[in-house]
């Protein structure tokens, strides 16, 4: 499964994107702070730890795509480090990559499509509320993955993954929500899913196509 959909966000990433040398170096540095974040983690008991995603936050600046591709060497990097089990990498990109960006992805297409477009809602719903909502909902696949798959007991998960989960998924809006609005305002190149054309129109002009 993993195999497949890394094909297919190849073949459909959005490359010409980092034909811009500005936007290719920012791509880098998402591989860097996703592998940073990842290696930077708590260890919980049975094995289990817990660490921001940054992979919704990737996902607003270059789409869900070329967001779980930087994620790929990152899952390298943090096996590599800690010297993990190879054998679980499919499963770690599939739970901390690419589900996130892909419950991302979908919560800001459906706010940009429900909600009126500006770069509040932008920031509060795609840059604060996704990401957290995407962390949360991720915590939660993951807890069932393990019990379901034995590697960690119910009790255990219930007790203290579930709920330092949910506590850490403050940090995981916060700290993309602060990032998105930094970058809306100051360096939009980076933020490839805010389009000015649409946030920024006046009221009452339609939009491009309309």
């Amino acid at each position: 499964m993993a195999a497949v959909l890394l094909a297919r966000a190849a073949r459909r990433a959005p490359w010409r994107l980092l034909a811009d040398e500005f936007r290719l170096h920012g791509w880098l540095g998402a591989v860097f702070a996703i592998a940073l974040a990842w290696i930077l983690s708590a260890r919980l008991a049975d094995g289990l730890s817990l660490h921001l995603l940054a992979t919704p936050l990737v996902a607003l600046m270059f789409g869900r795509d070329l967001a779980v591709l930087a994620a790929l060497p990152a899952v390298a990097a943090v096996l590599a480090w800690r010297g993990g089990d190879w054998s679980g990498a499919a499963a770690t990109w599939l739970l901390a990559a690419w589900l996130p960006a892909a419950l991302l992805d979908a919560l800001r297409r459906a706010a940009d499509r429900w909600v009126p477009r500006n770069p509040f809602t932008f920031i509060f719903l795609a840059g604060f509320f996704a990401p957290g909502a995407a962390f949360v909902a991720t915590v939660l696949v993951a807890a069932l993955v393990h019990a379901t798959a034995g590697t960690a007991p119910w009790d255990r998960l219930a007790e203290g993954f579930i709920p330092f989960g949910m506590l850490l998924g403050w940090g995981e809006a916060f700290l993309s929500g602060l990032l998105t609005a930094i970058f809306v305002v100051y360096e939009p190149r980076w933020m490839a899913t805010f389009d000015d054309a649409r946030y920024l129109r006046p009221p009452g002009r339609p939009g491009p196509g309309a």
